[in-house]
């Protein structure tokens, strides 16, 4: 993202020293950048509650600054100094451009010494803006950001953070499948590239044919049409689309507006939902008993969705042992603790989560036990391939050999527990049977099935209801605000149900009746007056 700033000609003169509001060491505006004085000197230094990052110039290298942000982060970027029209005074003036380089992480991050060495390509960039070609398809603007776009940061506000390697492996995915048409079925191609009438109007090609200014709301809605049969994957690629074009309007690539701006979209925000307890009982004695020695995998996996309540992707990724390169720990979420299978308090680590932070999670007596039995059952002859593969839950079959030297297995996905999940639901009850109203999970609307998202919403409301309220389950579900927990996962008792419902009709407290008694509720308790 190019940013245009007006400057006065002192902008790279050094200023008066001003002191650190931490008590921190105090330093020039400009200077000569090091490792070392990056790491370990530059704070945040502004004053009041201003949210501008402070402004720091290496003496050393021309163009390249360095900005600091209140919440700490530190992020590289280029400047220079363009000849620019001034509308308010009529002339032509000199001002300073800022393009947006990368973020400092001293560990496993880029670095100053990439700083330098990416440094005049983001100049270039300044000198010489890109700007959309005519013609140009969706298709070839996705293009770029397949190659360009994801080696950046994130959009919607996270611009601090750059991509994760899941993140962009998701969004190869979604780009590969319905822009251009790889590595997905005949059927689904055929759907998206036949001709469809749809309010009044024919679509003759894909949407990745059409002129990035041609595409409206009605083309979004048309691709979501022809993908009606997988509703979650339509409204994903309609969200792939605007990723880019947030991406292209923030880059000055494409001027125009974003048309996924106002679509409507039709899959709902996921319910407050877990498993009523006798059902929480049942899985939980299922998962430990003989049955586990048929399935170790998957029933390992569930068990610690539901004993540890952690995100999916994070226990996917879990290795059993520590990665040895950079590359392996891209690879992978985590991975377990030395000595896990003896120490006195076992845990498995996370390097970076949704939130990019690091977590030590414990592991609790059923889960190690899980992970002990799981560990035995690698070992017999039917499942030796898996100890072939670092990751606990590798995926079947994936394993080969090539040109006499054995490929490791990959991790497992959703899809490689579809068909599993489905049979545990129908195995221990769990679907809604037919003509019956009651929901097999307690929840605000109807959900029939067990899913893993269930169990970590299952897990949250035990530890709030239980164990310690719900700035514990915050804690251990590694949100950064208790609200996330209490909004989207804390599912309150009919008592609480109902209340909600009283407020939600903006009723008067004195109309109400019921007298709420939960551990975590904020709101005060309501007596019929």
């Amino acid at each position: 993202m190019i940013v245009a700033r007006c400057c006065c000609s002192s902008l790279l003169r050094k200023d008066k020293m001003i002191q650190g509001v931490k008590g921190s060491k105090i330093i020039d505006k400009t200077f000569k950048f090091d490792g070392e004085k990056i790491r370990n000197k530059l704070v945040y230094q502004g004053r009041g509650k201003s949210s501008q990052p402070d402004k720091r110039y290496d003496a050393n290298c021309e163009g390249l600054a360095l900005f600091i942000y209140p919440s700490g982060s530190k992020v590289f970027y280029a400047y220079k100094w363009v000849e620019m029209y001034n509308h308010k005074k009529g002339k032509m003036e000199k001002n300073v451009q800022y393009k947006r380089m990368f973020r400092y992480q001293d560990i496993q991050g880029y670095k100053y010494r990439d700083a330098k060495d990416k440094l005049k390509e983001a100049l270039d960039k300044i000198k010489n803006p890109v700007r959309i070609k005519d013609k140009k398809t969706l298709r070839e603007l996705c293009m770029e950001f397949y190659k360009e776009g994801m080696k950046g940061a994130r959009t919607k506000g996270f611009s601090q953070f750059n991509y994760k390697p899941s993140t962009i492996r998701r969004y190869q995915q979604y780009l590969d499948s319905y822009i251009f048409l790889k590595h997905t079925d005949k059927e689904t191609i055929k759907k998206l590239t036949k001709q469809l009438i749809f309010r009044n109007r024919i679509s003759t090609k894909p949407v990745g044919d059409y002129l990035v200014e041609e595409i409206q709301q009605w083309h979004l809605e048309v691709l979501r049409k022809r993908l009606e049969h997988i509703p979650s994957s339509a409204e994903n690629a309609v969200g792939m689309i605007s990723i880019v074009y947030k991406w292209a309007i923030e880059n000055n690539i494409y001027k125009g507006k974003n048309p996924a701006e106002y679509f409507v979209w039709t899959q709902t925000r996921p319910v407050k939902a877990k498993l009523l307890d006798e059902d929480t009982a049942k899985l939980k004695d299922y998962i430990q008993s003989k049955a586990f020695d048929f399935q170790p995998h998957f029933l390992c996996c569930v068990g610690l969705h539901l004993f540890t309540g952690q995100r999916s992707l994070d226990i996917f990724g879990l290795r059993w042992e520590a990665p040895v390169s950079e590359e392996e720990k891209e690879g992978c979420s985590g991975w377990l603790s030395d000595g896990w299978d003896t120490s006195n308090r076992p845990t498995f680590h996370l390097w970076s989560m949704k939130n990019h932070r690091a977590a030590d999670i414990y592991l609790d007596a059923v889960s190690l036990e899980l992970l002990k039995r799981l560990k035995e059952a690698n070992l017999r002859e039917k499942n030796k391939w898996a100890l072939k593969s670092p990751f606990i839950f590798p995926k079947e079959k994936s394993s080969e050999w090539t040109w006499q030297k054995f490929k490791p297995v990959g991790h497992v996905t959703y899809s490689s527990y579809q068909k599993p999940l489905a049979k545990l639901n129908k195995l221990l009850g769990f679907e809604k049977l037919e003509g019956d109203n009651i929901p097999r999970v307690k929840a605000k609307s109807k959900r029939k099935i067990f899913t893993f998202k269930i169990a970590r919403k299952t897990f949250a409301t035990e530890v709030a209801r239980n164990k310690g309220g719900i700035e514990l389950a915050a804690r251990k579900l590694n949100h950064s605000s208790s609200s996330t927990t209490r909004r989207n996962y804390i599912v309150p008792d009919e008592d609480e149900m109902a209340i909600e419902n009283l407020y939600e009709k903006n009723l008067p407290e004195k109309d109400a009746a019921i007298v709420v008694k939960s551990p975590w509720n904020k709101k005060e308790d309501i007596d019929k007056k």
